[in-house]
């Protein structure tokens, strides 16, 4: 039977002096979080965000509610600029560098927290959510605190914790919604024990009452997508599949965003033996919510880092395949070091690509509408790809959407010929590689333009350089 309080055959005892160690892992995730939190121009999402948190009122109930929440509050105690709008996502990230620690700890060993806290604090696809004015640090907390206590309140049979883990995953999905991809994950953890097919002991907690006290209040809201305004607001922003996000597009973005030495690592940990209901539970956190997500990819308008909630079991099993070859004393401790130092070393490479090269993985809109402001004059025409970016950082002008003039060009630029305007274009890479695949538009723009400066940044595997132009149809 799995034991939460004895130690593994496979792991040695005396770790009761680790956790000193968590003191510098805590410090450095502290260190980069906050290190050029404020540099990095808000980009088009987060924007969103921040128009948004600042027009709903703290009573005003929402799609994602709790990040809008937390990132109003956040504004009305640091400021509405970038620093101010991540505040309190880059705290939650910090407090998750932990609750990995606590959650390795408990269901395995000190080792195995230790190890687990290193990577997130190392990891560059968790720092950039920790400075991010978004959701997905929230869910990351949230469906590590849910999968946590759910494990326990099952293996313990501790109602309380049970209750715990239900408004973990309420407050997950209020995140956002496509989190709830987490039910299915504990639902199947609990099918592999049907009929003792793959454990033949079952947890003590694994009863009937408990499984209908945490289910039935998550699945009773699914009645409400026969009402098509639910149905409406529940895939709003998603549409059909036009930015291309193939299932392999998905699969790179979980492995790069992890790092291919942690999406191996935990990839082969899950195939070894022994097997306790620990690993089991980790590799149904880890694998049915990313298996759905590639489905509804043929569908639905979905990314990758939807299932940053998941990350936690991923960084958890790499641990436990280092924690494993670190147990075999019979080895020399260089060897028992090369996949933790290769795992380390790798994220620090892609923490200072994230800092040094990719501008942290943002486009540079802030600059791109500053180029704008220096020559601003009345009655300039402002065409951008989210009008609403130019809103924020523009104090003054009419910002328009590009695909709207994409649509009626020739109308547009009679219009502004007609009114003698200057038009400035600001123009992104990554829009345009969807919106204007054949380039007639960026074409067009150039022979009428002249290119005011160009913005690159290149990151995550693209090109997010930002060009400005201005065309001038003065009589």
């Amino acid at each position: 039977m799995f034991n939460l309080s004895a130690p593994h055959p496979y792991i040695p005892s005396k770790l009761n002096k680790l956790h000193l160690l968590l003191i510098p892992i805590l410090l450095v995730g502290i260190l980069l979080r906050f290190y050029h939190l404020g540099t990095w121009s808000f980009w088009v999402d987060e924007v969103l965000t921040v128009l948004d948190a600042k027009r709903i009122s703290m009573e005003q109930f929402r799609i994602n509610a709790i990040p809008y929440l937390a990132v109003k509050f956040s504004m009305s105690i640091a400021g509405e600029n970038e620093w101010g709008a991540r505040l309190i996502p880059c705290i939650v990230g910090i407090v998750s560098i932990l609750l990995v620690f606590m959650i390795g700890r408990s269901l395995f060993n000190q080792r195995v927290g230790i190890f687990a806290s290193t990577f997130v604090a190392f990891s560059s696809w968790h720092l950039l959510w920790s400075q991010n004015a978004r959701h997905y640090i929230f869910t990351f907390f949230f469906g590590a605190l849910a999968a946590w206590t759910f494990f326990l309140a099952l293996e313990r049979n501790r109602l309380r914790l049970l209750v715990v883990s239900l408004g973990a995953t309420i407050l997950l999905i209020l995140c956002h919604m496509p989190s709830g991809l987490i039910v299915p994950a504990f639902a199947g953890y609990v099918v592999g024990f049907w009929r003792g097919k793959i454990f033949p002991e079952q947890p003590a907690g694994l009863r009937l009452r408990n499984l209908v006290i945490f289910f039935l209040p998550l699945g009773a809201p699914l009645l409400l997508l026969a009402l098509p305004s639910f149905r409406d607001a529940l895939f709003s922003g998603w549409g059909l599949n036009e930015w291309a996000r193939s299932p392999f597009y998905i699969l790179f973005t979980v492995v790069h965003g992890l790092s291919v030495p942690v999406a191996v690592a935990a990839f082969f940990t899950a195939l070894t033996r022994p097997m306790n209901r620990g690993m089991w539970f980790l590799i149904c956190y880890a694998g049915i919510p990313f298996i759905l997500l590639l489905i509804a990819s043929q569908l639905l308008n979905v990314a990758g880092y939807y299932i940053f909630f998941t990350a936690p079991a991923y960084f958890l099993l790499a641990a436990i395949g280092c924690d494993r070859i670190w147990a075999a004393k019979h080895n020399p401790i260089m060897l028992r070091c090369i996949l933790p130092g290769v795992i380390i070393i790798t994220m620090l490479s892609q923490v200072y690509i994230y800092f040094h090269v990719e501008n942290g993985g943002r486009a540079k809109w802030r600059e791109a509408f500053s180029t704008i402001q220096l020559d601003l004059r009345a009655g300039d025409l402002v065409v951008a790809s989210i009008p609403q970016v130019g809103e924020h950082y523009l104090r003054e002008g009419e910002t328009i959407a590009l695909e709207g003039v994409m649509d009626d060009i020739d109308r547009f630029e009679q219009m502004w010929k007609s009114k003698g305007q200057r038009v400035w274009f600001v123009l992104d890479a990554v829009t345009l590689n969807v919106l204007d695949a054949d380039e007639q538009f960026q074409r067009r723009v150039r022979r009428q333009s002249r290119l005011i400066r160009t913005h690159p940044v290149s990151a995550r595997a693209k090109n997010r350089t930002i060009n400005v132009y201005l065309a001038d149809f003065q009589k």
